[in-house]
């Protein structure tokens, strides 16, 4: 059987990232993450995302920010109105169930616990509270992320940053606000395809590192474009993982120490109930495909009557 042969880190391993993923909101949301960007090659693969002005003034408009507490709201619009790099990622689709993918958007610490586990990152996330997160890339980039807006379709994650290292004889600091959109369409037989779209505002306080974030950002786009796809293709395989081999996830979450136990529990609490389901749906799938079948096939062929000589 195909649960007990298929190592999970086969599955997870697929999906390596260059950096950590926006998708889970974890270091890609400090303001620097896309200058840093640069250090690691593109890989091309798929349609590209935009920075179009058109793309950027729709994002804007569909923003809740009448939602916001007054205090976000004028965290928000000042980044929205002096942003350095605008990037809107190319739009994704992902086989997924839904309380899946929106517990592993709301706890970005499992998804960095696990990359760690399997060597993919050396990142860090600690959890501050329901909504915030201490993280380090470690490449020389630090801050703080929180969730200030969720519902079923959409998550909006500011962030601040600061990096220091080779690339800057200074210190530089930035913010930067995630809009990561999710539409979920009907299931079709069993299946949870969701959309996924990421939109990041980022904004640079060093008015050279701003020109040169500009200069650079033709290059910067491609790999903010690879890693959105390997991000949400990562989730999609853990997702995947689950559904065929829950023991594989249940050993791999033993290993996540950096990881609250409650959480760890929900973790595999949700992963159960994919695995279920999907052995559900595959039991049905067959015997749907029995009941097909015409009546005369299921019989046994008549055995040749060898005293009939």
């Amino acid at each position: 059987m195909i649960r007990s042969i298929l190592p999970i880190s086969c599955v997870l391993r697929r999906h390596r990232c260059l950096l950590v993923g926006p998708a889970c909101g974890a270091a890609w949301a400090l303001a620097l993450t896309l200058l840093l960007a640069m250090l690691a090659p593109a890989q091309a693969a798929g349609p590209p995302g935009t920075n179009s002005r058109q793309a950027r003034d729709e994002s804007v408009r569909t923003l809740p920010l009448n939602q916001l507490t007054p205090a976000n709201r004028e965290r928000v619009l000042k980044i929205i109105n002096d942003t350095s790099i605008f990037r809107r990622m190319p739009a994704q689709a992902i086989d997924c169930d839904p309380q899946f993918y929106a517990f592993l958007v709301e706890h970005p610490e499992v998804v960095v616990n696990i990359w760690s586990v399997l060597g993919l990152s050396e990142v860090k996330l600690k959890r501050l509270g329901p909504d915030a997160f201490d993280a380090n890339d470690g490449a020389g980039t630090i801050g703080r992320v929180e969730f200030i807006y969720r519902s079923n379709d959409m998550h909006l994650l500011y962030g601040e940053g600061m990096y220091e290292g080779r690339l800057f004889s200074k210190p530089v600091r930035g913010r930067s606000l995630m809009v990561l959109r999710t539409s979920m369409p009907q299931p079709v037989r069993g299946k949870h395809f969701l959309n996924c779209q990421l939109d990041a505002f980022m904004q640079l306080d060093n008015v050279g590192v701003d020109i040169l974030a500009k200069t650079f950002q033709p290059l910067v786009g491609p790999v903010a474009d690879h890693n959105f796809r390997e991000t949400t293709g990562f989730v999609e395989s853990l997702n995947r993982a689950a559904e065929i081999n829950y023991p594989g996830v249940q050993s791999l979450t033993k290993k996540l120490t950096l990881v609250e136990q409650p959480v760890r529990d929900e973790f595999l609490d949700i992963a159960e109930r994919v695995a279920i389901q999907a052995a559900l749906a595959e039991t049905e799938n067959a015997d749907a495909i029995l009941a097909r079948r015409p009546a005369s096939s299921s019989r046994p062929k008549p055995r040749p009557d060898s005293d009939a000589r």
